[in-house]
């Protein structure tokens, strides 16, 4: 997967069937951290769905490229929305609206939709 730093809060995927993880950046400014690793694994999540929809099709899935952009809130500091647009140009127009159905079925996007209990344990025995 090929992953552009575009902004701060912006990335774009590509060549999903890559087998490296390549990052690039518009300038120097920019980092891929925590927080893209977390969107970008949205990304990666709903272009499994996408591959598996694409089979079913017999359509190719590469060129789909997928944008993702987020806004941050303060108190408690967190990502308050996603926007993810996802650009496939061997798609037929008849399937846009059950592919935008099918992208809500990713686990991460399930996950982020309901919320997770998370539990942490810190110790200073190995």
């Amino acid at each position: 997967m090929h992953i552009f730093v575009s902004q701060p809060e912006t990335i774009t995927l590509t060549n999903f069937e890559s087998e490296e993880i390549v990052v690039n950046y518009k300038n120097d400014a920019l980092h891929f951290g925590a927080i893209s690793m977390f969107v970008a694994s949205l990304g990666g999540c709903t272009f499994a769905v996408l591959n598996s929809y694409a089979h079913r099709l017999d359509i190719t899935t590469e060129n789909i490229r997928i944008t993702l952009n987020w806004v941050f809130e303060q108190e408690p500091t967190r990502i308050s929305q996603i926007n993810m647009q996802i650009v496939w140009p061997e798609l037929p127009e008849k399937r846009l609206k059950s592919v935008q159905r099918a992208t809500h079925k990713c686990t991460v996007h399930s996950t982020i939709h309901q919320c997770v209990d998370i539990q942490t344990e810190v110790t200073n025995q190995g």
